[in-house]
């Protein structure tokens, strides 16, 4: 081989490996990129982000040195970017212009897979391609797969619209979190053509904007970089070239641990006083970073001793810092706005049913078997009947319940817990509250929690009607030994069966009285007394009352004197309710011990949920 051949190789050796380093050689620099004294004024930890540019190593936290007003911090815990909980935001703006067409683009995707899979569970990446237009393929996500998807689907076809691009991919970081580290790497292999914006223009956005911007060139003999370039010392990144495709993924590897060589650092201010206070950070070689912070100052009567040493802070897992878009007070005025709306359903859905004029007592009463006729006029309808859409609903609702056999069912629920609601209604008013629940929990959560919720509720109205029910019961069972008394009383004083009844329904308390007066009307329209008692069973579904109303048709039947019959009844089941309540008392102690230890463990692990998770 001749000496010039040997000086040419070795010419391009050098070239091809120069062409991959940085462009520019800046020296080393620090800057404070972040300040969260969201808990300064509590007296608690500040933290501060400060990035490191061009260090030819990753920074030792033990080395960082922090400052307020000239005075050395307390508490100080410095971290590596990796072991905190700040998030990362990245977007990927990518050139798929006809000119990547073949290996560049091949390379381009390997090195943007490359770049997802070095993530975080907490960064968040988005993707922009530019051809003839500038397209963003995903927004910020940190679901990788998705990322791997966009990437893989990118084809070269077109111009070169890079200025567009940039300030495409600027425009993406507004309106995300503040405690996000914005990054944007910028790849291309030639000159803008299709561009609407020019150069300036997307420099003005990179100024404008709050990211720092790393350019990546493929060279070819037609290509200035110069644009590229000019991105990167506007965004205070680095600029990388190479002529040689199957080496970006080694830049965006570059560029990954630059991004990683950033320090986390929480501390205890010794400025307690408000005002604007200057937050410094040194570390050896002769890298400081200042800068100006309003706090609102706290309370304190010690003085705080300063730092001597200096721990990484304890990894304990991600966490993902959010911001809502809305402030606390709109999210209250929203909230509070929608469970007055579900309180305001609640109350027309449950208590609208207007009465009937005129009437008096015997027709309220009649009204919850079967609406009454009115010569002359036409009958009055209930609110929600006079209602089309909601009419129309529940008259379906009720259609598919009778269509699935659970019509009779449902109806004996609501009757035994007094819901003065047809099957349709109510199942139309379960169903609708808890939609409104869970969209508005779908609204503030995800769309997931909104089902749940959904289901939730509609299971909670089903318990409580059930609860209702059962309360009812016993209530009606509670006052049946004084019933029975008060039938066998009106027996005794020479009345017949349907005049005690009606005694019962005249004196007897709520639910007593209710169903009573309603077996005396069924009486009345055609149905035999003992029927009409049997429908109490039916409804209340108490076995107490059973056994009386089997007492009392076996002795209508075979004869004998019902008072006494009826008495003993009563005197056995107030008997038996004294020893109930005896029981009860002696285990109370008991009960309530298990209620607590079993409850415990739940209320225990909520407690913690919700203020330490």
């Amino acid at each position: 081989m001749s000496l010039r051949r040997l000086s040419a190789l070795v010419g391009a050796l050098v070239l091809g490996v120069s062409t991959a380093a940085i462009a520019q050689t800046t020296a080393p620099e620090i800057e404070i990129v972040d300040i969260n004294g969201s808990r300064y004024a509590e007296g608690g930890q500040t933290q501060m982000v400060v990035e490191f540019r061009n260090l030819p190593e990753a920074p030792d936290p033990a080395q960082l040195a922090v400052t307020v007003d000239g005075q050395p911090v307390s508490d100080l815990e410095v971290a590596p970017l990796g072991e905190s909980s700040v998030p990362v935001g990245v977007v990927l703006v990518i050139d798929t212009s006809g000119s990547m067409l073949g290996a560049p683009m091949d390379s381009a995707k390997t090195a943007a897979n490359s770049f997802i899979d070095q993530k975080r569970p907490e960064d968040s990446i988005a993707i922009v391609s530019f051809a003839d237009t500038a397209v963003v393929q995903t927004g910020f996500t940190t679901n990788a797969e998705v990322l791997h998807e966009r990437v893989d689907a990118l084809v070269a076809d077109g111009e070169t619209a890079l200025n567009d691009g940039v300030i495409l991919g600027m425009s993406l970081f507004e309106g995300v979190p503040p405690t996000q580290l914005n990054n944007m790497i910028v790849l291309s292999d030639g000159e803008d053509t299709a561009s609407a914006a020019t150069a300036d223009a997307a420099i003005a956005a990179i100024e404008a904007g709050d990211a720092r911007v790393f350019g990546v060139a493929l060279e070819s003999p037609d290509f200035n970089p110069e644009a590229v370039s000019a991105f990167a010392t506007a965004g205070g990144g680095l600029f990388l070239s190479t002529p040689d495709p199957a080496q970006l993924s080694g830049l965006y590897g570059q560029i990954s641990r630059e991004i990683s060589n950033t320090l986390v650092a929480r501390f205890v201010s010794p400025v307690a006083a408000p005002g604007e206070a200057e937050f410094a950070a040194t570390y050896p070689g002769g890298l400081t970073s200042t800068v100006a912070f309003p706090v609102s100052g706290y309370a304190t009567t010690t003085t705080m001793a300063p730092t001597t040493t200096t721990v990484p802070v304890p990894v304990t897992g991600s966490v993902v810092e959010s911001s809502s878009p809305l402030s606390i007070t709109n999210l209250a005025l929203i909230g509070a706005a929608g469970i007055g709306l579900t309180a305001f359903l609640f109350i027309i859905i449950l208590f609208g049913r207007e009465e009937e004029q005129g009437g008096g007592r015997f027709a309220k009463r009649l009204q919850a078997y079967g609406r009454r006729s009115r010569t002359g006029e036409e009958e009055k309808k209930p609110l929600l009947q006079r209602i089309p859409l909601i009419n129309r609903f529940s008259q379906a609702a009720e259609e598919e319940v009778r269509r699935r056999g659970m019509l009779s069912g449902v109806n004996a629920a609501l009757e035994q817990a007094n819901v003065p609601m047809s099957p349709g209604e109510a199942i139309l008013a379960m169903i609708g509250l808890a939609a409104v629940g869970g969209v508005f929990v779908a609204i503030f959560n995800s769309p997931l929690w909104g089902l749940a919720t959904f289901g939730i509720m509609l299971l909670g109205f089903m318990i409580l009607v059930r609860w209702a029910g059962n309360r009812e019961r016993k209530r009606f069972e509670k006052q049946l030994p004084d019933t029975l008394t008060l039938l066998s009383t009106s027996l005794r004083a020479g009345y017949s069966l349907l005049q005690a009844i009606e005694a019962v329904a005249a004196e007897a308390p709520d639910p007593t009285a209710r169903e009573f007066s309603r077996a005396v009307v069924e009486s009345r329209l055609g149905r035999s007394v003992p029927e009409a008692l049997q429908g109490i069973v039916e409804r209340t579904n108490s076995k107490d009352f059973e056994w009386a109303t089997m007492a009392i048709e076996i002795q209508r039947e075979v004869g004998g004197n019902l008072a006494e019959v009826l008495q003993t009844v009563a005197d056995t089941m107030l008997a038996r309710n004294r020893l109930k309540g005896e029981i009860k008392a002696l285990t109370a102690e008991g009960r309530i011990s298990a209620i607590v230890l079993g409850s415990l463990p739940f209320a225990l692990g909520a407690f913690l949920c919700f203020n330490n998770r």
